[in-house]
């Protein structure tokens, strides 16, 4: 008899595949002589959307809301190529040589769901267990196999996962459908996007409303350092100021102050933290940082995403030190490996074990050498960069600096001035090698101060007086958000919470992810508010649109505030740990629910409007009429389908053109679909092919309105058509 092992993803269950010996690949599996490994590929059943229900199917119409099922349904997803996978996967639960299961998808809350959803769909009532994988090296995997625990240890996981994903199915869902129908505008609104979404708009507005101050100040040369006067609110103050310091020659020092620093290296990456620092030293987008690094984890380069922990395990401390020695060269880590210095260094300074949540913080494998980091490009090849100079730094000893700071007094003007000199750079210098060789901000650089002020600078010493100006400044406005900043914000929105309970509930990361979404859906959340039109880029900032600031000031406060994920998090916590059962969660969320609908219905005001927004995408290839986004699908306008009995849908109007915008593994822009609906050849890295390998190609819609992978040159005019691959995309089973 056989055990079926199932992983969230294709990469993870390759890494298991290969330390079990489940070596024979099959379709949609991989298979030895004793275990089945398959994969889900994210969500395979998910919720259904209100259409699914009678009561709620075709216009939406307030008089419907709130809308609150008496019996939950739950169908496959309708991402491409989820319905197959959910199909086989399924089957291979109903082997009949198949005798336990193992759930080794991720480990967390979503995780622990993922399994659940597709185990019930399965109806399959076979034993199981669960696995936990820190790592996918294959001494992590076999050690983790040997340390499984019994699925039901997990029930309350799971509750906690049902709970979350109804509940915000109901809020979001009717939330959306209040506002919309209210309005008749193209409004989303739910519990994190419109907290997000809020943070934002307050911030662009708090920027737009500002008024500068100006202000001058005297700044005078003490000998090789500049002090500074207090701010004057005109320039004749300061002009007068700066005569009296002139005037008196020298400057008595009044005090000084010294005192040395011995400031810790940061800890390893989670995945947060990893994406604020690609995005202030690479410039790029959480979004493309996670892309980048997940296939670094496919290609077993570095350990698992989608993490919060910033300490590994003792039991991962020989496969860090392994991992040390091989990128500690300068074909690896470049300047940053001649800054290191392997005999100070100690991989014990990054184990944690009471920190660990689930998975441990991100790092490089063994297999991270300087054949597999030389064979890495782009965006890839400066994740990885960060990754490996972050466990460099991070296994370094105490930098030291000394900070010094004086007053002194010349003309009755107080003058101040600062300095922080490097005693011992240790890990900073790791860290400042990586910033120089990205061409990014320094780890450290605000803050090291000027010009070091002289040892022998002392209370009741007189310094010698060299220049003395008078400069202007302004107060600066609050600064928009950038990339780095809103990952901040999102990871730490607890900070916005005045209730201690509140504050620690939406901190506490034990088994889900603290603060506002998680490590893996919070570049997401960023994208959705720009590609819905409530945000936009500007350079680096990411500041709100008019459409933002309408919806916002539309919500109810509630959807607003990050304390709605607080007051879940501790229910959740409770449900959890057996303390609070599901229904009585469930019934809290109904009632939350029918308040949100009727505060719309309340402050409804005809009188203001709200702009539509239609999201056309380009022209269908098969009828000419308007494609539109509908959720995360491009789909003719004309389409029209009918739910038959047995659950399936037929169309019953439209062409039935639909373009789902994952390609070969690759997720395409919105501005990407417009260029193919334009008839355009779109070039496309980073796309995947069966086996997991990595290529790029071409892409464009036939007449029929497939998805063609092109490969070789460009189509000349008076030159022969290259190779192409057809990828079907569209469907007639429109939903």
């Amino acid at each position: 008899m056989k055990r079926l092992i199932v992983a969230e993803k294709p990469s993870v269950a390759r890494a298991i595949a290969r330390a079990v010996g489940a070596d024979r690949e099959e379709d949609g599996f991989l298979e030895g002589e004793r275990d089945v490994v398959t994969w889900c590929r994210g969500h395979l059943v998910e919720l259904s959307p209100p259409d699914r229900y009678p009561e709620w199917a075709g216009r939406w119409n307030p008089d419907d809301l709130p809308m609150v099922p008496e019996e939950w349904l739950w169908e496959p997803s309708e991402e491409d190529g989820a319905a197959r996978q959910l199909g086989i996967v399924t089957s291979l639960m109903g082997r009949g040589d198949v005798a336990e299961l193992v759930n080794a998808c991720d480990a967390d809350r979503e995780g622990e769901g993922i399994f659940r959803r597709v185990l019930s769909h399965a109806g399959c009532p076979k034993p199981a267990l669960r696995f936990w994988s820190t790592a996918l090296t294959p001494e992590a995997v076999e050690r983790d196999l040997a340390a499984m625990r019994p699925l039901s240890d997990y029930d309350g996981l799971a509750d906690a996962a049902e709970g979350r994903a109804k509940a915000d199915w109901l809020v979001g869902l009717n939330a959306t459908r209040a506002y919309a129908s209210l309005y008749g505008a193209q409004l989303t609104a739910g519990r994190v996007q419109t907290a997000v979404l809020s943070l934002v708009v307050e911030r662009t507005r708090a920027a737009r409303s500002f008024e500068a101050v100006p202000f001058w100040l005297v700044e005078a040369d003490l000998g090789g350092f500049a002090a500074e006067s207090g701010r004057f609110g005109s320039r004749e103050e300061a002009e007068a100021a700066a005569e009296k310091v002139r005037a008196a020659g020298t400057a008595a020092v009044e005090a000084a102050e010294r005192r040395e620093e011995r400031p810790k290296a940061p800890p390893p990456y989670d995945l947060t933290a990893l994406q604020r620092d690609a995005a202030k030293r690479c410039g790029l987008t959480a979004d493309e940082t996670l892309k980048a690094l997940q296939s670094l984890y496919e290609r077993g380069l570095v350990t698992y995403p989608r993490t919060e922990s910033r300490r590994i395990l003792e039991s991962d401390a020989e496969d860090a030190s392994r991992a040390l020695a091989q990128i500690a060269r300068p074909e690896v880590a470049g300047a940053a490996a001649e800054a290191f210095d392997m005999g100070r260094a100690s991989v014990r300074a990054i184990i944690g074990d009471s920190e660990v949540s689930g998975h441990g913080a991100i790092v490089p494998t063994r297999m991270m050498d300087a054949q597999a980091f030389g064979r890495l490009e782009g965006r890839e090849r400066r994740v990885a960069l960060l990754v490996c100079c972050r466990l460099l730094s991070a296994t370094m000893p105490p930098a030291a600096r000394r900070r010094t700071k004086i007053v002194a007094r010349a003309g009755g003007v107080e003058l101040r001035a600062s300095s922080c000199e490097t005693l011992e750079a240790s890990w900073e210098a790791v860290e400042d090698a990586c910033a120089a060789m990205l061409g990014g901000e320094s780890a450290r650089g605000a803050g090291r101060g000027g010009a070091p002020i002289p040892e022998d600078v002392a209370r009741g010493g007189a310094l010698g007086l060299g220049g003395v100006e008078v400069k202007r400044g302004e107060t600066s406005p609050p600064k928009p958000y950038t990339e780095d900043g809103l990952l901040e914000a999102m990871q730490h929105a607890g900070r916005l919470i005045g209730d201690a309970d509140l504050r620690a509930a939406i901190d506490d990361d034990s088994s889900h992810s603290g603060g506002l979404g998680t490590p893996a859906t919070r570049a997401s959340i960023i994208e959705k508010i720009i590609g819905r039109g409530y945000a936009e880029r500007k350079g680096r900032a990411i500041v709100s649109t008019p459409d933002g600031e309408a919806l916002v000031d539309l919500v109810d406060e509630g959807l607003k505030s990050p304390e709605l994920t607080a007051r879940w998090e501790r229910a959740l916590s409770l449900v959890e740990r057996g303390e609070m059962p599901l229904g009585d969660f469930m019934s809290r969320i109904e009632c939350y629910t029918r308040e949100v609908v009727a505060a719309a219905k309340e402050s409804f005001d005809p009188a203001r409007t709200v702009r539509r927004r239609a999201e056309e995408a380009g022209a269908c290839p098969r009828c000419g009429s308007p494609v539109v986004r509908t959720g995360g699908v491009y789909q003719c306008s004309s389409n029209r389908s009918r739910r038959e009995e047995d659950g399936s849908w037929t169309l019953t109007a439209g062409c039935g053109f639909k373009l789902f915008p994952t390609v070969a593994g690759k997720k395409l822009t919105g501005s990407q679909v417009e260029k193919l609906l334009s008839g355009e050849t779109v070039r496309a890295k980073g796309l995947r092919s069966r086996k997991g390998s990595s290529f790029e190609a071409g892409l464009r819609l036939s007449p029929g309105g497939e998805v063609e992978l092109v490969f070789g040159e460009r189509r000349r005019k008076d030159g022969p058509a290259p190779s192409k691959q057809r990828i079907r995309s569209c469907q007639n089973d429109i939903k």
